[in-house]
């Protein structure tokens, strides 16, 4: 949901990572670059959807406008 503030999102939970526990995803312009980036300053990409790790082993995920 969007009203100008942060987007929202609500949808059921699966089997797949991030799926047991809420999860955050920040938007980035360029995907390839936002993976270098996270990597650059020791986080990890998990999945190829993708979700990262950061350095201190919090997940979260990358998503495209």
């Amino acid at each position: 949901m969007r009203s100008g503030g942060p987007a929202v999102g609500v949808h059921a939970r699966g089997s797949g990572p991030g799926d047991s526990f809420s999860l955050p995803y920040f938007e980035v312009d360029d995907l390839s670059a936002g993976l270098e980036r996270v990597t650059s300053v020791g986080g990890t990409v998990i999945h190829p959807w993708p979700i990262c790790k950061d350095s201190e082993g919090s997940l979260f995920g990358l998503a495209q406008p």
